[in-house]
């Protein structure tokens, strides 16, 4: 019994058996490389008489072959025992980069494939904050930018009531925000617009004599661990030069041309206008321009008389024809491809708005007519005149909805020319209870109190 505790004890070389030292019952009894052999723990006599994956060592144990196991623990953390015993690539690891995707690095370390800097593999790797919803692309980089059906904004207000908290988000994601505004900077419709570069242009009021601008996002001052809206927001803000205005007169109105982001503005209070460009020449003039196109086309709207013309590369002014008579104009913007969108109403004396339409114009000044906006969906308000179109022709409309035992809510209301119901795609309903200075700034919502809605060129 003595020397049976003393076996026992012996843990960092013998097995804790009662077995006396020598004797065995099963290979588990007896040191590493010896087998069980008719009670007695015996070495090998050659590789014969080791497992496959083993070899016969000078001194009569069985061993490991070079490169070979027998267990997943005689292998490395990342690596498995494959079925010919030798060690392989657990799924999910690396040796190197080859072993990843073209978006990933190998970690030294974890043997793990990672993202390399700035890519990622789904829309959960992208870090939000922009405007839009961040998306992974095919390319494996994270988007945050406009795209066709998604480029329409609200200039809209962190605190309604109050002149200076201005925001602007996208009409599908108004709890991400940009700001940074003056009390004055307010826009309206003509003042602000998106650029093809994704940057935003408008007129800023609060400056005299008044300028375009181009907006650079702030971020909320920290003081004392409580968050403010940034003060003097504008002063960051690129002016845009307008130098046929000189040092005394307002820029008016301006127009961006798509695909370029070239500017042409106005200048003083004239019913006639002339729009000029950055170097202060006339580009159009006698009308009010609509939209420019980057083929260098111009719809214009002569005189406030809803006569809508086409100007050429040329300078040759060509008349709209095939509008019906009793339209009224709502919104235009380039069309991706060619042309003009043209989105308004007919309107009848004895029974108001009788079809909301979409046409097109192209550039001969010919009109088509694309398809009719459907009804407005159950308890929202049926206007039209507070719009914006976005580049696929759909028009986005700013309304009220009104809800059983819950108020009214503004709503903003997406209007296919199909026919179809439109869609509400923005609600101050969906609002968190706790939200912008209430929430420290750590939660935003952009509240439609007083805005409009603005999109391309």
């Amino acid at each position: 019994m003595i020397r049976s505790f003393v076996v026992c004890g012996a843990v960092l070389f013998l097995a804790c058996t009662t077995v006396p030292e020598g004797l065995c019952e099963n290979d588990s009894g007896c040191l590493p490389g010896l087998r069980c052999e008719e009670g007695v723990c015996v070495g090998c006599g050659g590789d014969g008489e080791c497992q496959a994956w083993e070899a016969c060592s000078a001194g009569r144990r069985c061993e490991l072959r070079a490169g070979m196991c027998g267990t997943n623990a005689q292998c490395e953390a990342w690596e498995v025992c494959g079925t010919a015993n030798t060690c392989q690539l657990a799924e999910g690891s690396c040796q190197s980069a080859t072993d990843c995707q073209s978006y990933e690095d190998c970690d030294g370390t974890t043997r793990k494939c990672v993202l390399q800097a700035g890519r990622c593999s789904t829309s959960d790797n992208c870090v939000g904050g922009g405007l839009w919803a961040t998306t992974c692309g095919a390319d494996n980089r994270c988007h945050s930018e406009p795209s066709g059906e998604n480029d329409v904004l609200i200039w809209g207000t962190l605190s309604p009531g109050s002149c200076d908290s201005d925001a602007i988000s996208s009409v599908l994601s108004p709890t991400r925000v940009q700001v940074g505004f003056g009390c004055n900077t307010t826009s309206s419709l003509e003042r602000a617009v998106l650029s093809p570069s994704g940057r935003i242009y408008y007129l800023d009021g609060e400056e005299s004599p008044q300028r375009v601008k181009i907006f650079v996002p702030d971020g909320f001052k920290l003081q004392g661990g409580e968050r403010s809206y940034p003060t003097n927001g504008i002063a960051n803000d690129t002016r845009v030069a307008a130098p046929k205005c000189g040092d005394t007169e307002d820029v008016r109105s301006f127009v961006m041309q798509a695909g370029t982001g070239a500017i042409a503005y106005t200048c003083g209070n004239t019913e006639v206008r002339s729009f000029y460009n950055s170097a202060g020449d006339v580009v159009a003039s006698g009308y009010r321009m609509l939209a420019w196109s980057a083929e260098d086309f111009m719809l214009g709207e002569q005189n406030y008389s809803h006569d809508l013309v086409v100007r050429t590369p040329s300078r040759t002014l060509i008349p709209v024809t095939g509008l019906p008579f009793d339209w009224s104009f709502v919104d235009a913007r380039a069309h991706p491809t060619t042309g003009f969108w043209l989105a308004g109403y007919r309107f009848s004396s004895g029974t108001g708005i009788i079809a909301r339409q979409l046409w097109h114009v192209a550039n001969n000044g010919v009109a088509t007519l694309q398809g009719e906006y459907g009804p407005a969906p159950e308890n929202v308000g049926n206007v039209t005149y507070a719009s914006a179109l976005d580049s696929a022709g759909a028009l986005y409309v700013e309304s009220v909805h009104s809800v059983a035992g819950k108020g009214s809510f503004d709503v903003v209301v997406k209007r296919v020319p199909d026919g179809s119901t439109g869609m509400i795609v923005y609600t101050e309903a969906s609002a968190p209870e706790s939200v912008n200075y209430r929430a420290n700034f750590e939660r935003v919502f952009n509240f439609m109190h007083i805005s409009y809605l603005f999109a391309g060129p």
